[in-house]
């Protein structure tokens, strides 16, 4: 083509060519490991009651049934272990986490504290944000309490209790807790038999109005009532003799 006709088709309005888009960018997905998916399959048959404290895991068993092989089971059981829900005895066997009286008196102990001190520091740092999360999953948790739900109840009222932590804004505490925690609310559950209610689940609003509207020997006066209410029920329910309260004013 002449130079005059090139500047003729471009008067005309001749459109260049487009650059091409670039291609969108995805998320890489990735499947679930199969050991993660051990891991909630154990963790669903100890909140469903299926495995009992002080029940021994066999590897290969669990690996037949589950259709995997022996060492993602064992991979599975020591994340699990160190999780605190399974115990690994050398040379012996895997078993449930089981806990004697004295353990659960000591825990609940420790935990009223260390979680009291988790909620004096969250409420210097909450938001409405948060309050208003924590109000959904009590919210959830009594609904599942009026439903019978057990599975759902015990993991929504987890998440209650370690988003408070969380909360604190000290992963250390929150670690802590959570290590502690875990394995206990299980087993006080399966071990006691005992319901989980709806009014249990309306417990935990308190826990929300202390960090929504309280201060200083109000709030933690309200705070240390509450956890040792839940200490107090789950003594009882296993047949562990009560601590002494904890001094509110501390």
């Amino acid at each position: 083509m002449k130079e005059d006709d090139q500047s003729r088709g471009i008067a005309q309005g001749s459109k260049p060519r487009e650059r091409a888009k670039a291609a969108v960018a995805y998320p890489k997905i990735t499947p679930r490991s199969l050991t993660d998916s051990v891991i909630n399959a154990l963790k669903d048959a100890l909140l469903e009651g299926r495995l009992r404290p002080g029940e021994a895991i066999v590897e290969r068993d669990v690996a037949m049934q589950m259709k995997v092989g022996t060492p993602v089971v064992r991979e599975a059981l020591i994340a699990l272990q160190g999780q605190g829900f399974v115990r690994r005895v050398p040379n012996t066997g895997t078993y449930v986490t089981e806990f004697d009286a004295d353990d659960i008196s000591q825990l609940y102990r420790l935990r009223v504290e260390l979680e009291a001190l988790a909620l004096r520091w969250a409420r210097e740092r909450v938001t409405a944000s948060d309050l208003d999360e924590l109000t959904e999953l009590v919210d959830q948790v009594v609904k599942a309490g009026e439903s019978g739900d057990k599975k759902l109840f015990l993991e929504r009222d987890f998440a209650f209790h370690r988003l408070c932590w969380e909360l604190s804004g000290n992963r250390f505490l929150a670690e802590t807790l959570d290590r502690l925690m875990a394995p206990l609310f299980v087993f006080v559950v399966i071990a006691s038999g005992a319901p989980l209610t709806a009014n249990m689940g309306r417990e935990h609003y308190e826990i929300v109005r202390a960090l929504r509207e309280l201060k200083g020997k109000e709030f933690t006066s309200v705070v240390y009532k509450t956890l040792n209410g839940f200490a107090s029920r789950w003594l009882v329910v296993t047949g562990t003799a009560a601590p002494g309260d904890s001094h509110p004013n501390r």
